[in-house]
Order: structure tokens, then C-alpha cells, then sequence
């Protein structure tokens, strides 16, 4: 049990001493309960060097490692009333560890910021109401698709849009589009495609982000607070940090291209852009940037979306989880390698395993193109019996994964065990994001 000393710092353009805040540190669970580290404290003043107060924090178990959302309210003092300045309240995620260390990789995602175009504040006089008149600064949008630009009725990255698709893809049980009885076939089918495409796992679509897919999708189930806050970041600012991962997007992941079908339709979520995207990019550097969902034919496309298992472990370990096993290989696993992998599946562990895509569609390659991860036990199909080192190679199999956007038994139909270990090579066990 550890208790923090909570303090952060506001950037801002206003006298301190005109400043007070209220904040709270705090997680949140898929019920919706929330576990506070740190209650709500109240108005405070902030301090002359522009930071807050220390607060104790509760005495906490988790590990430093884990990730809280810092939330505050900024009001201004203006004679003896307190205007409160911002209408949400502005929000961060910070591990625990960033109160124990100066090391800045574990600091907040993002600046505490509170800026004013006008440093007065005057108080004026209408009837018997009183109105506080002030200009706060605004920063421009961030991603702006290039077909559909800001303005344009079928702009994908509006605040409303990326709102709608959050609320989709994180409604339990899935709600699937009701049929509006004023739209034509052709508008409610779109539509419907739309809520599928969404649906309520990462998606990677038609994009090669398998790698950020699944590791998203074991953030979503592990911390969907992070996962919801870390969107919201990226579209706010273009960057945000789950404990010492950055992500941060560049003007090509910002700007795509080539981000419509034929038909008009999106070729992936909004949402699953901006995180995917933004963190597969983190890693690449002027060539290998990524500026559209499909890579074609250019190599450096391709190259740029990829993700290699060593930038996956990174990914998993700074975020706060610790790899527990590991037989990726460059050549086809074995059934024991299988049978080890088996070992590890379990509400308290990630399997994210390295496939050749063939073993869950036809006509797609052997060779080690796909990451998902594995949600149950390699079986004997129609049967409960697991896969063990003495199965025979001719037994037909059955395996639950994530991948695609969807959980579900994915193995191509007839595929036995001989041949489903030649689309395998191995994989990575970690623990839950704390």
C-alpha cells in the first residue's frame, strides 16, 4: 500500500492568484464504478509557481505502473465569485509512477492548459443579471480527412462522429442500427454497414494495423477509461501517452488520403484511425510515414504499417504489462510451442499470437503476415477437449481469437491440426494493463 503526494502544474497566460481548481484522481471500470485514488478536493488556489496544492492520495495496492485519469476544473476569481472556466473538465491520464519520479516518460499525457485571448475579466451590467465577459483561447482540429475535408457533410473526424463511433463501439451488449421507417433501403443498409464496421472491437478494416488492433483491443478490455481517454487526446491534441507510450500523430496520419470507398463509405472508423494510425506512426520516420488506410503497392506503405513483434513487446511493456513468455520464431511453431501457448490462455493473461492470415481465410498467405490474440484454448473441434502434445496432427480444430474486429471461433473451416501448425509462429504472453 502506497500513498502519492499529488501535484501538477497548469500552463497558463492569467495570474495565478486569480486561479482556483478542483481535482480528482480517479478509474473506471466497464460498469462504470469508479476507484479514486485521490476524491475530489475542492476549490483550492493554485500556488504562485502555477501549481496546485499536494494532495495525499488514498492509500493505494495497485502498482506504480498503473494508469488513473487526473481530472480538473479551472475557476477564475473574479471579486468574491468563482467563475468556473472550462465546461468539461480537463483531463489526463498519469500513472502513479509520475508522482514518484522526474523522469518526464512517465508524466501526464498532456499539459494541464488554460489560456485566455484577454487577461481581464470584467463584470458587466444588464437589468438585474450579471455577465462574466471572457474570451478563452481555441486550438484548430487535428485530423481532416483530404476528400472530405472540415465543413464538408461527410467529414469523418467531427466531434460528433467520433462521439457516435465511441459510443458504438463501447455500448455492452452491441446495439446494432435500427431501421429508420423515413430512409430508403439503400440509406438504412449503409447505415447498417457503418455500425458494423464499427462494431465494438478495434477495427483494423482494410488498413494493415493488426499489430495496434491488438493491442488496442487489450487496452479496450483492460482499461476501457484509457482507451476511451487516449481518442479523445489524439483528436484533441494529436498526441497523448499510456504510461511511458507515446503516441503522437504527424501531418500524414493527421491529413489522410485515399480514407473513402467507391462508394463513399469510410474504409475504417474514425476511432481506429486516430489510434492506430497515430501509434504505429510513433515508430516510423520520413519515408515510412503512413498517410492512408490502404497501402497499395507502394513498399514504404507497407513497410510503414507493419508491425514487428519487438515494437509489439515494447508497446505492451510500457504501457505497464510485463511479458511473461515468448516463442516467436521465425519458422513454423511446433506442437509442443502450441501446447505451451495453450498453458497461458486465461482471464489474467494476453496471448497475442503471429499467424500466416491463411489460417483464417482462404487464398491468404502462410507466411507470418497477422497478429490477433487468442481468446480460448486451441480445441478439438465440436468437442471440449483441448489440443495436447498427443492429438493426433489429423484432428480437425477450433479456436477462439480476436481479429478482424470481431471474437469468434475465426479457423477456416476443415483446417486440422498439421495444417494449422504451419500458419503459426509462436507467440507473446502478457499480463493485464494494470
Amino acid at each position: 500500500m502506497t500513498i502519492y503526494n499529488i501535484s501538477v502544474a497548469i500552463k497558463t497566460n492569467t495570474a495565478p492568484e486569480n486561479l482556483y481548481y478542483d481535482m480528482e484522481l480517479y478509474k473506471t471500470d466497464w460498469s462504470g464504478n469508479e476507484t479514486f485514488a485521490l476524491r475530489p478536493t475542492g476549490k483550492h488556489p493554485l500556488q504562485a509557481d502555477y501549481k496546485t496544492q499536494v494532495h495525499p492520495s488514498l492509500d493505494i495496492s495497485d502498482p506504480p505502473e498503473t494508469c488513473y485519469i487526473l481530472s480538473i476544473d479551472i475557476y477564475r476569481k473574479v471579486g468574491v465569485d468563482y467563475i468556473k472556466m472550462n465546461q468539461d473538465p480537463i483531463t489526463a491520464i498519469m500513472p502513479l509512477k509520475g508522482f514518484q519520479t522526474t523522469d518526464k516518460d512517465w508524466g501526464a499525457s498532456r499539459e494541464f492548459e488554460y489560456f485566455e485571448t484577454a487577461q481581464d475579466t470584467k463584470k458587466a451590467e444588464d437589468g438585474q443579471v450579471n455577465t462574466y465577459k471572457l474570451n478563452i483561447s481555441s486550438k484548430p482540429r487535428i485530423f481532416e480527412a483530404k476528400e472530405h475535408p472540415i465543413g464538408d457533410p461527410l467529414d469523418p473526424f467531427t466531434k460528433q462522429k467520433v462521439e457516435e463511433e465511441l459510443k458504438i463501439r463501447m455500448t455492452r451488449p452491441f446495439k446494432s442500427y435500427i431501421y429508420d421507417l423515413t430512409k430508403s433501403p439503400q440509406e438504412n443498409g449503409k447505415i447498417k454497414d457503418y455500425y458494423d464496421l464499427v462494431g465494438i472491437y478495434p477495427n483494423q478494416a482494410a488498413s494493415m494495423f493488426c499489430g495496434p488492433a491488438a493491442f488496442f483491443y487489450c487496452v479496450q478490455k483492460d482499461r476501457p477509461d484509457i482507451y476511451q481517454q487516449v481518442i479523445k487526446e489524439l483528436w484533441q491534441s494529436g498526441k497523448t501517452k499510456i504510461g511511458s507510450l507515446k503516441l503522437e500523430a504527424d501531418k500524414s496520419v493527421r491529413h489522410p488520403k485515399g480514407f473513402f470507398t467507391d462508394n463513399g463509405t469510410v474504409k475504417i472508423p474514425a476511432i481506429d484511425w486516430i489510434v492506430m494510425a497515430s501509434l504505429r506512426d510513433t515508430e516510423n520516420t520520413g519515408l515510412f510515414s503512413i498517410n492512408s488506410p490502404s497501402a497499395g503497392f507502394l513498399w514504404w506503405n507497407w513497410a510503414g504499417a507493419v508491425t514487428m513483434w519487438g515494437v509489439l513487446e515494447k508497446w505492451f511493456k510500457r504501457a505497464g504489462a510485463t511479458k511473461k513468455y515468448d516463442n516467436i520464431s521465425i519458422a513454423h511453431s511446433n506442437l509442443q510451442d502450441v501446447c505451451n501457448l495453450n498453458k497461458y490462455i486465461g482471464k489474467d493473461t494476453h496471448v497475442v499470437t503471429l499467424i500466416g492470415s491463411g489460417m483464417l481465410a482462404e487464398d491468404n498467405p502462410q507466411l507470418k503476415n497477422h497478429w490477433i490474440v487468442l481468446e480460448g484454448k486451441l480445441k478439438i473441434k465440436d468437442s471440449e477437449e483441448e489440443v495436447t502434445i498427443s492429438t493426433p496432427l489429423s484432428s480437425l480444430v477450433e479456436l477462439e481469437v480476436f481479429s478482424w474486429g470481431k471474437v469468434k471461433n475465426r479457423i477456416r473451416n476443415g483446417l486440422t491440426l498439421g495444417e494449422f501448425l504451419k500458419y503459426i509462429y509462436g507467440g507473446m504472453v502478457f499480463t493485464k494493463i494494470p
